[in-house]
């Protein structure tokens, strides 16, 4: 996404293009109430006038209404930012530091000890 972005033009590479995991639930919501809504709406508008176009056509009016408002990444959606744990410094020893630990061999099957 970040290789897409960078594609824009200038003055649109500004805007936020992250939604937090509430705002997602937001967004789906809203979106899934407005559809409801425009259904309902549509299919009485289109059956008491008879008219199976007015029912398509409201419930194509609230599709875009339910894209304008949720595609775009507004504030409202982005209220409860991601915290994210600190990478951790990797630590763990390289191959050769730990075979060469004092005593140890680096192949145990030299040692000389029969396992069962």
């Amino acid at each position: 996404m970040d290789g897409i972005i960078q594609m824009l033009p200038a003055p649109l590479r500004r805007f936020s293009t992250y939604i937090d995991f509430a705002g997602q639930s937001k967004a789906e919501k809203i979106f899934q109430v407005i559809i409801v809504i425009a259904s309902i709406i549509g299919f009485v508008v289109g059956y008491l006038l008879q008219q199976l176009w007015l029912t398509f056509a409201i419930l194509g009016g609230g599709f875009v209404l339910a894209n304008l408002i949720v595609l775009p990444c507004w504030p409202y959606f982005r209220k409860n930012p991601i915290n994210w744990k600190p990478n951790p410094v990797d630590e763990r020893p390289t191959p050769a530091a730990a075979t060469k630990k004092e005593g140890a061999s680096p192949n145990p099957k030299k040692d000389g000890k029969k396992h069962k």
